[in-house]
């Protein structure tokens, strides 16, 4: 069921998707991950998660490397209550196929690793999830310092669940696609993203403001 419903989501991210990829764009950083640093840039992020279960805002560091590798971290907190907390991990890691020659298109490889552990009343369970996607993006240069930089992805994702009140490790494989925009003024920029994961019934939503050195 859970499949079904995300399944019947996927057009309309493909079409958003889509759509932002058709605006005119110009040279290429590594932004397929929606990401508007150049080569040799680092970002600081403050982030918002939300979901309909928990939501959870913490902070990202963001690089492009010179060459065609990228990467992120971030950890962020959702607290419950004084006895009740959620803590995520995140890693990923992106790797330009086109190497700067896409005429303007950035499409990479994915992948990385999640850790959620989630506390409450004294139990804890823990969540490993390593997606493994394919992202395509680019950069639309509006003037004035200003660029939109859109993108799209979407790939499977393991799933690893044990904890206190779990016999014995649970596994499950999931699909998942994401779709989201980026404005990017001078050193700053904000994300907006939207994404289904078959495990959920719900979709997700990613906020961002960014600082770029």
């Amino acid at each position: 069921m859970k499949t079904q419903v995300a399944l019947r989501r996927l057009p309309a991210l493909a079409a958003m998707g889509g759509a932002l990829l058709l605006l005119p764009l110009g040279a290429a950083a590594q932004v397929c991950i929606g990401s508007p640093n150049s080569q040799g840039q680092y970002s600081i992020t403050g982030d918002a998660n939300i979901t309909s279960g928990a939501n959870d805002f913490g902070i990202g560091v963001e690089a492009n490397f010179p060459g065609p590798l990228g990467a992120r971290v971030g950890v962020s907190v959702d607290d419950f209550d004084e006895d009740d907390r959620q803590t995520r991990f995140e890693g990923r890691v992106s790797y330009d196929l086109l190497g700067g020659n896409g005429g303007g298109i950035s499409v990479c490889p994915v992948t990385g690793a999640d850790f959620t552990r989630d506390t409450r009343d004294g139990a804890s369970t823990n969540l490993i999830r390593i997606p493994l996607g394919l992202s395509v993006g680019g950069r639309a240069n509006v003037g004035d310092g200003i660029s939109l930089v859109p993108s799209a992805r979407a790939g499977i994702a393991h799933r690893r669940l044990s904890g206190d009140l779990i016999d014995t490790t649970e596994t499950e494989n999931s699909f998942f696609a994401i779709a989201g925009g980026t404005l990017a003024l001078d050193d700053v920029h904000f994300r907006a993203e939207i994404g289904i994961d078959s495990a959920d019934d719900d979709p997700f939503y990613r906020f961002q403001i960014g600082y770029r050195r």
